[in-house]
C-alpha cells in the first residue's frame, strides 16, 4: 500500500513540476514584482479610482469579476492616477497593470 501510495503522489508530482535536463543550457529568469506591488496602492472610493505607486508607464484594465473588459487605458505616470468610473456596488473588479518593462500587477477590488 505504501508503495502505491508513493507511486502515485511521484506520478502527480512529476506531471505538474517541470523536469529540467541538468546539462541544459538554458536559464530561466524569474524577476521579483514584490517591490512592486509594495509601492502600489489601488483605492475605490467616491466612484473614482486611486493609484498611487511607482513612476512607469502602462496600461491600465478593469475587468468585472467574470472577465469581461470594463476599461482600458494608457497610463504614462502610475505615481498618481485618478480614474473616475463608476461601478455597481458590491460587486468584484480586477485590476491589471501591465507596465512597458513587462511586470503585471493584478488587484481585487470590491465597489462601495
Amino acid at each position: 500500500m505504501k508503495n502505491s501510495l508513493f507511486s502515485f503522489y511521484f506520478l502527480l508530482l512529476s506531471s505538474v513540476l517541470p523536469i529540467t535536463e541538468s546539462n541544459s543550457s538554458s536559464t530561466l529568469s524569474i524577476q521579483q514584482t514584490d517591490h512592486f506591488n509594495d509601492e502600489l496602492n489601488i483605492i475605490y472610493q467616491n466612484n473614482t479610482i486611486l493609484i498611487k505607486g511607482i513612476r512607469v508607464n502602462g496600461n491600465l484594465k478593469i475587468y468585472s469579476i467574470i472577465g469581461n473588459m470594463i476599461m482600458e487605458m494608457n497610463v504614462q505616470d502610475f505615481s498618481k492616477v485618478v480614474v473616475p468610473i463608476n461601478l455597481e456596488r458590491q460587486n468584484l473588479y480586477i485590476i491589471r497593470i501591465e507596465t512597458t518593462d513587462n511586470i503585471v500587477f493584478t488587484h481585487k477590488i470590491v465597489a462601495h
